[in-house]
């Protein structure tokens, strides 16, 4: 079986666990699924220098994975996904890594434009939008972006904080629905994960929820022939 290892470059344990379970639960039958939290650094992602940090977290627990001797768990994996919505360390662990390299702002910017012309983002994080806006501009992809929008998160406790925002992201959701029309809404953010199922599409637009996205373009790209 395949295997994915799954780099969270935050400290936060609990999201790791919420995120692997998710993901062994999708890709059960296509990858086995490793989870790995850094050891240092900030236990949220919301600043460019916490983005930072968890580049170099992330491109040290790449290149641990890459390296490691033990068998079988931590035997070389087939693809990584970085579980960061911000995509700390993207270019870095593609630098270093002979396999693919998931990620999930990518993969949701990347099927959003598959699923519809327009989108608009809604994640945690008062400053996440600024940031994200440079991404967009660096892809060239800044005139599909209808707007982005934050939900500020008390905390990163699971699956309770989630429960507790549903009604603010819904209220976001539909008020982005109204003022912008989007083809697509993404919902972005390792603590909003898993979320599918629980909010309600507004007349006309699909939700995405952005680790749904990494998560199946994971699965393409475990199950893809090479040449």
């Amino acid at each position: 079986m395949q295997h994915l290892a799954l780099i969270n470059a935050n400290t936060n344990t609990g999201m790791t666990d919420h995120m692997a379970r998710l993901a062994r639960t999708r890709l059960a039958g296509v990858a086995r699924v490793s989870a790995h939290t850094a050891a240092d650094g900030a236990a949220y992602i919301g600043s460019p220098r916490t983005c930072a940090q968890a580049a170099e977290a992330a491109a040290g627990l790449a290149e641990q994975c890459l390296t490691s001797n033990r068998d079988p768990a931590a035997s070389p994996p087939d693809a990584f996904l970085l579980g960061c919505f911000g995509d700390p360390g993207l270019a870095a662990v593609r630098d270093i890594s002979p396999v693919p390299v998931i990620s999930m702002l990518e993969a949701s910017l990347l099927t959003a434009m598959q699923l519809g012309e327009r989108f608009s983002i809604v994640t945690p994080g008062q400053r996440w939008p600024r940031m994200i806006d440079d991404t967009l501009t660096q892809l060239g992809i800044a005139r599909h972006c209808l707007g982005i929008d934050a939900i500020v998160l008390d905390d990163l406790r699971l699956p309770e904080e989630q429960d507790r925002a549903l009604p603010e992201l819904q209220r976001l959701i539909d008020a982005q629905a109204a003022r912008h029309a989007p083809s697509v809404i993404i919902v972005g953010g390792a603590a909003l994960a898993g979320l599918h199922g629980a909010l309600t599409p507004p007349t006309g637009v699909r939700l995405l929820n952005a680790f749904d996205a990494a998560l199946a373009q994971s699965a393409g790209l475990l199950t893809l022939p090479s040449a």
